[in-house]
């Protein structure tokens, strides 16, 4: 699904297709801290980044930032500085930039980052290298310990705080990256101006409030099972935050989970058991996306057949919900919100081409 590594092009997983990927287990902490460390003379404040790879300090306020994978990039840009470079992550368009980073650079700062060409294996460390960066930023990644070190070599790093594909909430991941950035108080307020923005639109929709909701995936053509996300999921937690609440099929969702999945599958057999009042989902087209309301079992199912339903099949639209940022949240929230208004009417939207 989503949660897919970031420096290649999304590939379906099975019946489920692991798109963008974070697990997103989008409720764990960011294990970030700030501590002095003592010099040998002179004393340099540092700060301190914990994570799953030990710890990294960085002495000196980052100007020449690398970010890797997803999320990250928004989030330095929106901390004030331009990275240096990054890599092409699934979402983006014919430039290599996602749609609301390229328009927030160019904006900001008159220019776009160098997108780092794809290596054989593992980050392009001569690509990364040339760049000269300060720091090196990789929260959502799958990064080894093996890559870690051999990206510290040419600069600090910060990779997954508590495992891969992980990269915390959107908040925590804000956090960390101020952290690292020198720019707490500058986090904080790009955190609250996106809560904000969400706790508005949901004011604006009380017609959100206490209707039930599946986020899933699109069925591939033969497909048995519909995939679903669990709660502790970007998307999910998102729509939760707008009024809407998930299925009370939530728990049947966990129990057939395997290891620390961010989603399942049902049968389409069973699907007539998951109560829903909305189903949104992503989709690899559009023609993916009418395949699937279109099949004669999905097209029973309480929000299909009540024609209350948002799926995208364009891949920014699905980036910037499944791997949210303060830039992209603030880029796509409102039409978000205008799908799920008009799908609660009976007006369906799939997009894409």
């Amino acid at each position: 699904m989503l949660h897919a590594p970031a420096r290649r092009p999304l590939r379906r997983v099975t019946a489920l297709a692991a798109l963008m990927t974070t697990t997103a287990l989008l409720l764990t902490g960011c294990g970030a801290s700030t501590e002095a460390k003592p010099a040998a003379e002179e004393p340099t404040t540092g700060v301190v980044i914990e994570h799953a790879h030990g710890s990294t300090n960085i002495v000196e306020k980052p100007k020449r930032i690398v970010a890797l994978g997803w999320m990250s990039p928004d989030v330095v840009a929106a901390l004030g500085e331009n990275p240096v470079g990054i890599e092409e992550v699934w979402g983006a368009g014919e430039s290599g930039y996602q749609p609301w980073f390229e328009e927030f650079v160019t904006e900001e700062y008159g220019e776009t980052p160098e997108v780092i060409p794809y290596a054989d294996e593992g980050p392009n460390y001569e690509a990364i290298k040339e760049l000269k960066p300060d720091l090196i930023l990789s929260l959502y990644s799958g990064i080894t310990d093996v890559e870690y070190e051999r990206l510290s070599e040419i600069a600090p790093t910060v990779p997954y705080i508590e495992g891969p594909w992980n990269p915390g909430t959107w908040q925590d991941m804000t956090r960390t990256i101020g952290k690292a950035m020198w720019q707490d108080e500058k986090a904080e307020e790009l955190i609250g101006e996106t809560e904000e923005l969400i706790e508005t639109l949901a004011d604006e929709h009380p017609e959100f409030d206490d209707k039930t909701f599946v986020w899933g995936v699109a069925l591939n053509e033969g497909a048995t099972d519909l995939g679903v996300y669990l709660d502790y999921d970007p998307r999910v937690r998102i729509t939760e935050e707008l009024g809407f609440k998930s299925t009370p099929a939530m728990k049947s969702f966990f129990e057939t989970a395997e290891g620390d999945n961010w989603y399942t599958g049902v049968s389409l057999e069973n699907l007539d058991e998951v109560e829903a009042d909305l189903f949104a989902a992503w989709a690899g087209s559009k023609d993916e996306g009418e395949y699937t309301v279109n099949n004669k079992i999905v097209a029973r199912w309480q929000p299909i057949a009540a024609k209350s339903y948002v799926i995208y099949g364009d891949e920014a639209e699905a980036s910037a919900l499944s791997a949210p940022t303060v830039l992209s949240l603030q880029a796509m929230l409102p039409k978000y919100v205008d799908d799920l208004a008009d799908a609660l009417e009976g007006k369906p939207t799939i997009s894409g081409k």
